[in-house]
């Protein structure tokens, strides 16, 4: 994959970060010859973005904020970074000893007492994990660029999804819903599919 020079930097601090972290701006930047400026500009959009967040600092008295990664980190650079591709296991196997990456593996519904009791049979389970959500996020990348074979039926029910949030909009929703047999259908149909998707999950 082409990637820009924003994302080859982010990456090779993101990179830094397994390697090294975690670590506060300062540090990142004397174990860097990125420039102090540019590693807190990426610092704070993978903030932002989710990508890394703040780990306990273990040093009381200190007041810059270590930084490790989020598994939404993970995700989007296994895609852009070979050595994180390729390393991703031992990644994954270094970073379980800290807390904070525990709590996020829990919260994307990982069974973290089971990752605890048998961290290296988890190994695979993580590594499948991330290559299936770093597909979502390059078909999201796609959509955003336009460049997504996408049929028009399934791009209106993403932007209908969105707008069914607002209030005012699910009225009209509901009453299109009702009035439309064509509308109907179509909703019928797509929620029967995802129920039949539902229970061949729940089978095997």
């Amino acid at each position: 994959m082409d990637i820009s020079t924003s994302h080859r930097t982010a990456s090779d601090i993101f990179r830094l970060i397994l390697d090294k972290g975690p670590l506060t701006l300062y540090s990142a930047s004397a174990q860097s010859s990125i420039p102090l400026g540019t590693i807190h500009r990426h610092f704070k959009e993978m903030e932002q973005s989710g990508k890394i967040k703040v780990y306990e600092d273990k040093h009381k008295g200190r007041q810059k904020k270590p930084y490790g990664p989020t598994v939404h980190g993970f995700v989007f650079f296994y895609g852009l970074d070979k050595t994180i591709n390729s390393k991703l296991e031992n990644y994954f196997l270094l970073w379980i000893d800290h807390q904070e990456f525990l709590d996020d593996l829990q919260g994307q519904g990982f069974d973290v007492d089971k990752i605890i009791k048998q961290p290296k049979t988890s190994t695979a389970l993580f590594r499948k994990y991330v290559h299936y959500f770093a597909g979502v996020e390059n078909q999201l990348e796609l959509l955003k660029n336009g460049t997504a074979n996408i049929s028009q039926e399934v791009l209106d029910f993403i932007g209908e999804a969105l707008l069914s949030m607002k209030p005012e909009y699910m009225k009209i929703w509901q009453e299109l819903y009702k009035s439309m047999p064509g509308i109907k259908n179509n909703v019928d149909t797509y929620l029967e599919n995802t129920i039949d998707l539902y229970k061949q999950l729940k089978r095997s």
